[in-house]
């Protein structure tokens, strides 16, 4: 997710024409143009192609994060980190039932790896960060698969689902796009200058006031699993919780000195700088209409 603001010397010799070409529309669009049909495609068939689909992006965010971790010189024994951060991506997609016995399983086991190492380097951290890649990237990412997977209440007629999927997607990517959009074209006062110098405030209002529009039309349209207001409500708390998964892999990032993830993606980085927003947003969506559709019920 973006919020960019501009030099203020440079924002009052630029257009905002000169602003989006500058800012690599061009690369992005053709990554959307290829990537989001081929989301939308497995979203609708659902099943084990989905789950195979978003598998293997939370395999690609593994290693870009056991990567960053690397960078900062504390990675961790890469096979493990992988295997451990895809058997919780497992067990959160199988209802969660089996997450406790994958934690237990994978804390002990990566903690007698680090024993047999040649010399003692900083273990307490590279364990941690193995953990901490399965539950962010793995975890969180089961969630994605969690939403599409959810059951339609009786006599509902249509896929609560692919719905609230639609519903969690929508949310992030007008957020997203707006804070984007804003901040490159008027884009002047710093959101959290520490974190990540170019998101601004006025992006990161830009996607808040996307987000939200993004709930109501929802709710108007393909979700009638949620009101109007519970629409808005919903892009609020998004948008809020997508541009803190945001803010925190560009701590991340910052902290390792990189500055994508990967090179994946033109005009993008890596896949993680992409679910950045979508491993905070999918989990509250999940829970809000697990929630709702309970209390209907």
């Amino acid at each position: 997710m973006n919020s960019l603001r501009q030099d203020p010397g440079q924002a009052d010799r630029e257009t905002p024409w000169r602003r989006f070409v500058r800012a690599n529309i061009v690369p992005r669009v053709l990554v959307i143009l290829v990537g989001v049909p081929l989301l939308v495609l497995a979203a609708l068939r659902g099943g084990l192609v989905f789950r195979m689909l978003i598998g293997v992006l939370i395999l690609q965010g593994l290693r870009e994060f056991t990567a960053m971790t690397a960078a900062k010189g504390y990675g961790p024994c890469k096979p493990l980190s992988l295997a451990v951060g895809l058997a919780c991506a497992w067990a959160g997609a199988s209802s969660g039932s089996h997450l406790p016995l994958v934690l237990a399983v994978a804390i002990v086991l990566v903690m007698i790896v680090e024993l047999f190492r040649r010399e003692i380097r900083h273990p307490i951290v590279i364990t941690g960060n193995t953990i901490l890649g399965a539950l962010y990237v793995g975890w969180l990412g089961s969630f994605i698969v969690q939403l599409r997977e959810l059951p339609s209440p009786p006599g509902a007629g249509y896929d609560l689902g692919l719905r609230a999927l639609g519903l969690m997607a929508a949310i992030t990517w007008a957020c997203d796009t707006f804070a984007y959009l804003v901040g490159v074209a008027v884009g002047s006062r710093p959101l959290l200058e520490r974190v990540s110098p170019r998101k601004s405030l006025e992006g990161a209002l830009g996607g808040v006031l996307g987000a939200v529009a993004a709930g109501v039309t929802a709710s108007a349209t393909f979700a009638p699993f949620i009101s109007l207001a519970q629409g808005a409500l919903i892009g609020l708390a998004g948008s809020v919780l997508a541009q803190a998964g945001d803010l925190v892999e560009s701590l991340l990032k910052r902290d390792a000195g990189i500055k994508d993830t990967a090179g994946l993606l033109p005009g993008h980085g890596g896949v993680l700088d992409r679910m950045d927003s979508v491993l905070f947003t999918a989990p509250f969506v999940y829970f809000v209409i697990v929630r709702l559709t309970e209390y209907r019920g």
